[in-house]
């Protein structure tokens, strides 16, 4: 049944994933994007770059999300909370450099 949830919002993910070639990766229950980056060069950012972002509306996925907080400034890390059901949890963090 977890496929039919937010069907749309999941296929415009994949798509997005195709057309810039960013790769996702999921691991204990959160999806990552970079740390570091594919374009990222030099050390990682100092401790106390890291931004909690809270109220996320459960339908909205990363290809929405990373380019919004890119434009805030430049972006190291990406890590969106995700439920087994396939929805994101509310909240995420993004690094920055």
């Amino acid at each position: 049944w977890t496929n039919s949830i937010n069907q749309a919002n999941k296929m415009a993910l994949l798509a997005w994933e195709k057309e810039t070639g960013i790769h996702l990766v999921q691991i204990n229950g959160q999806r990552r994007y970079g740390g570091p980056p594919p374009d990222w060069v030099g050390d990682p950012p100092p401790a106390g770059t890291e931004v909690f972002i809270g109220k996320l509306p459960q339908d909205v996925y990363e290809n929405v999300l990373i380019p919004l907080f890119q434009s805030v400034g430049r972006l190291y890390e990406f890590r969106l909370m995700m439920t087994f059901s396939g929805l994101n949890r509310g909240f995420a963090y993004a690094t920055y450099g």
